[in-house]
């Protein structure tokens, strides 16, 4: 944990390091001195110290999503993804570096995740627009 980064397993088992920041860092250290150090990389385990399974994150997110009163939007893994991604492009972060964090191949499918609105748009615009931000003397 010492360079911020976790070890991630994507399509086909690729192996990835994405980068977390302090926050994280707090609730993972929190979470690791109660779970214990163990002899294996994984970081969710079951009781029996073995890998939680995928489809078990799945189910407790959305079960979470439920007893939080969330409608109108699915509430899973891959939603918590698109909206990081969102996110991320809104506060100034690049395409190229979202590509890498997401571990995807092309610029292609960054964008099924960046989709962005006209209002988003706009704001984006607004606030890097050239010519609004340039200054003038008189």
């Amino acid at each position: 944990m010492e360079e911020k980064r976790i070890k991630v397993y994507g399509k086909g088992r690729k192996e990835r390091f994405v980068p977390f920041q302090r926050t994280l860092e707090r609730h993972l250290k929190e979470y690791i001195s109660i779970r214990g150090l163990l002899d294996h990389d994984f970081l969710f385990i079951n009781i029996d110290n073995t890998p939680i399974k995928k489809r078990i994150i799945q189910e407790t997110i959305s079960e979470i999503g439920i007893a939080a009163g969330v409608t109108g939007v699915r509430v899973s893994p891959h939603t918590f993804r698109h909206t990081m991604a969102k996110m991320y492009v809104m506060n100034g972060g690049d395409p190229l570096s979202l590509q890498i964090i997401l571990g995807h191949a092309t610029l292609d499918m960054v964008r099924t995740y960046v989709n962005l609105f006209s209002s988003d748009i706009s704001k984006k615009h607004e606030r890097h627009s050239p010519l609004e931000n340039l200054y003038l003397e008189d």
